[in-house]
């Protein structure tokens, strides 16, 4: 699993009240919380969001996020505060901050389109106040957990080693797929 198909699987969040279009928004914000199987993945995200995030398009995006929605082993955020709720005709955005999974201790701007009346997420803008150190600790942790054979755990040191050297701005594009950073580690470990 690459470290943005990671990012996928912990798409499961909280949410506070509102009003109108922002209302709606955190309602579907908290659907996506209680139903986190391989139907959500269209059903709360766009394909634009999940081709980002899997680092595949169209059908290969659908079936890469269904697979992880499937994986029982993924840590799910235990809580997420919702703040910055702005919705703007069809298109919105909000701040969330999470606790629990490879995302503990973030906070990461997200925007969403509407399309026939339902508000999906379609865009991880980026990370609010980093925490690097933490994130990719997090990602250590977890990413040793999936790793199925002794090549997959020195792959996830090494690309963990590389993610430690790395900028915050680096970092940030790696997680959520504009980055094209290159490594010395054997190959993109299924556990990362």
């Amino acid at each position: 699993m690459s470290a943005g198909g990671l990012l996928v699987a912990v798409l499961a969040f909280t949410s506070c009240g509102g009003s109108g279009d922002r209302e709606a928004l955190e309602k579907m914000i908290l659907a996506s919380m209680a139903e986190t199987g391989p139907e959500s993945c269209l059903k709360f995200n766009t394909l634009r969001l999940l081709e980002t995030t899997t680092d595949r398009e169209g059908k290969a995006a659908v079936s890469a996020c269904e697979e992880d929605a499937r994986d029982p082993s993924l840590e799910q955020p235990t809580d997420v505060d919702v703040s910055r709720v702005e919705t703007e005709g069809d298109s919105g955005s909000a701040v969330l901050a999470f606790r629990g999974s490879i995302l503990d201790g973030q906070r990461v701007q997200y925007a969403f389109v509407e399309r026939e009346d339902r508000w999906k997420f379609d865009e991880t803008v980026g990370f609010v106040d980093l925490d690097a150190t933490h994130l990719v600790m997090q990602m250590g942790r977890e990413g040793m957990l999936h790793a199925e054979t002794p090549q997959d755990a020195e792959n996830v040191a090494c690309w963990i080693g590389r993610m430690e050297r790395m900028s915050d701005k680096a970092l940030e594009d790696l997680l959520f797929g504009d980055g094209a950073e290159s490594s010395n580690c054997t190959a993109e470990s299924s556990a990362i």
